[in-house]
């Protein structure tokens, strides 16, 4: 490799690290914390008794107009973008706030409102449920850090002093990796 295209490649790698090391570290930091089992708390828990008009909600639409109603004057009026129907409940979920539509009878319902701690809504981030932006900033870091260690491994690879040593840790890598799944 020509030495101004490896100096590309060695630029490349490095600005994409640079970038994306912030949301590195919250991946790390915040996958390490779970393996432990610390999550962050939920800092308050607001429960609204909400009267149903037309029965229970069968789908979000009809859902979130209800909870659209029963938050206005509120100041958790904007429900997070993830949402999903989980055993006849309605649950909207962001690394903030989730926001949760349950039944107590035909005619009456409760909606919960929990509010996060800074631990979880990192947690949150990492487990992919704080919308959209949150999402492609994660899908374009797993581009970034699949670049970043192909670029390394070429680089490395057009060294001949360290060309013999990287192979044979590729090798290995690869052998503990099919041990492990074994």
């Amino acid at each position: 490799m020509k030495a101004k295209y490896r100096m590309l490649w060695m630029k490349l790698h490095a600005y994409f690290a640079c970038f994306f090391l912030p949301i590195t570290l919250v991946y790390i930091i915040t996958g390490m914390l779970y393996f432990f089992d610390i999550e962050g708390e939920v800092t308050a828990e607001i429960e609204y008794p909400v009267q149903l008009i037309h029965g229970w909600p069968t789908n979000e639409q009809q859902a979130k107009s209800i909870v659209l109603r029963s938050l206005a004057g509120k100041e958790h009026n904007q429900l997070p973008n993830d949402y999903y129907l989980y055993e006849g409940t309605h649950d909207w979920y962001g690394h903030e706030q989730e926001v949760i539509l349950s039944p107590i009878n035909d005619n009456k319902a409760k909606l919960v409102i929990k509010e996060h701690d800074f631990l979880l809504q990192l947690l949150i981030i990492h487990k992919g449920y704080a919308g959209n932006f949150f999402k492609v900033f994660s899908i374009m870091f797993g581009f970034s850090l699949a670049f970043s260690v192909i670029s390394g491994v070429v680089i490395t690879l057009q060294l001949p002093q360290l060309k013999k040593a990287s192979l044979c840790f590729i090798i290995g890598g690869s052998i503990v990796l099919i041990a492990g799944f074994l």
